[in-house]
């Protein structure tokens, strides 16, 4: 019979390993959205890859993405928008 507590540690280090990636791909699309070249649309495109990507990780979370995630991206992509493309390509 399996132990219950190797069980509850192992499920604690695969979390964990989850929450590391959804870290990782949370500041890179925060990084690239920022400072790499993208239109407006490879932009957007990179927020929804990201978000297919965090919810494979996380099924059933759409809803925190688009309270937390989303917004920082979009104010991300904002900033940017206003300070080099002008203030009409902003998004929201």
């Amino acid at each position: 019979m399996a132990n219950p507590h190797n069980r509850l540690q192992e499920q604690a280090r695969e979390e964990q390993v989850r929450m590391i990636r959804l870290r990782l791909r949370a500041d890179l699309t925060a990084y690239r959205l920022g400072h790499t070249p993208l239109t407006r649309e490879e932009a957007l495109d990179l927020i929804e890859r990201a978000r297919v990507e965090i919810l494979e990780l996380f099924p059933g979370k759409e809803e925190v993405f688009d309270l937390v995630l989303r917004p920082r991206f979009l104010r991300i992509l904002n900033e940017r928008a206003l300070a080099e493309w002008g203030r009409t390509d902003s998004v929201n």
